[in-house]
């Protein structure tokens, strides 16, 4: 019996190791066994955006483009900025020992604003500006009123604003700079019977985003004494001091969203156009 279990024994050996050789041989000669098979599923993230899908992202706001058409011999460009993280219009709001000033931020103003562009025809470059922050067109002024075939856009700079806030000390008879090309100064001081008026003269500077703009630094007295002010005026700032002595210097508070210019050419396609 034992003689037996172990030939039965040897000859399993046998076939099993046969078995694997063959199946070494077998692949050593190209061939493997088939796997099992298996489904895998790839998923595409559908396109995202936030005003159109053929936005074009300018820091914190997207511009979208849409039209082109002609008017008066020019080529217009109509677009729309829309701040990624809008500020609503309202007051500065500022602790209870500052007179606080309207900020007079406009509801349709963006945080950014498109300034150069270049019209790409069959025919060559035409280039057109834009003619303010608030505006929402580009001009291109075309040779003999007629638009050539239009194969692409370029916008050459835009320009962003960088809020920023600082104090400000003001001495009589002194021009302090506030920023650049803004200066703000004494020009007046009018005594009256139980208070006196104070003018601040504010100076801005000229260029595309600057004249009688909203951004324009926006000031704030401190100071014991003070009791009213009528903030922005045709040339500044007035204030009124009650009849205690006028300090000398005046502090300010400057607020404000600066400016910033970036030459920095985004390429548009025609089809953006095509689709405004």
């Amino acid at each position: 019996m034992t003689l037996r279990r172990m030939a039965l024994v040897a000859t399993g050996l046998a076939v099993g190791v046969g078995a694997a050789l063959a199946a070494l041989f077998a692949f050593a000669d190209g061939e493997s066994p088939v796997a099992a098979e298996t489904t895998t599923t790839s998923t595409v993230a559908p396109p995202v955006w936030w005003e159109s899908p053929a936005e074009i992202q300018l820091g914190p706001a997207v511009l979208v483009i849409q039209g082109l058409t002609v008017e008066d011999g020019d080529a217009v460009l109509s677009f729309a900025i829309h701040d990624l993280s809008p500020v609503p219009p309202g007051r500065l709001r500022d602790p209870d020992d500052l007179i606080d000033v309207l900020l007079q931020r406009l509801a349709d103003e963006a945080a950014v604003a498109p300034e150069l562009w270049t019209l790409i025809t069959a025919e060559g470059e035409i280039p057109g500006t834009t003619s303010g922050p608030r505006a929402r067109t580009a001009r291109f002024p075309l040779p003999g009123g007629v638009l050539p075939e239009v194969v692409g856009l370029r916008l050459d700079r835009y320009w962003m604003r960088v809020p920023y806030s600082y104090p400000v000390a003001l001495p009589s008879g002194a021009v302090v700079p506030l920023d650049q090309g803004y200066s703000v100064a004494i020009s007046r001081v009018i005594e009256q019977t139980d208070s006196r008026i104070v003018q601040v003269d504010l100076v801005t500077p000229g260029g595309f985003a600057t004249p009688a703009d909203p951004g324009a630094p926006m000031l704030a007295v401190t100071g014991e004494g003070w009791s009213f002010t009528s903030g922005r005026t045709s040339t500044g700032l007035q204030l009124v001091h009650d009849a205690t002595p006028l300090p000398d210097p005046i502090y300010l508070l400057a607020r404000s969203a600066y400016w910033v210019p970036f030459d920095r050419p985004i390429e548009i396609g025609a089809e953006v156009l095509a689709n405004g």
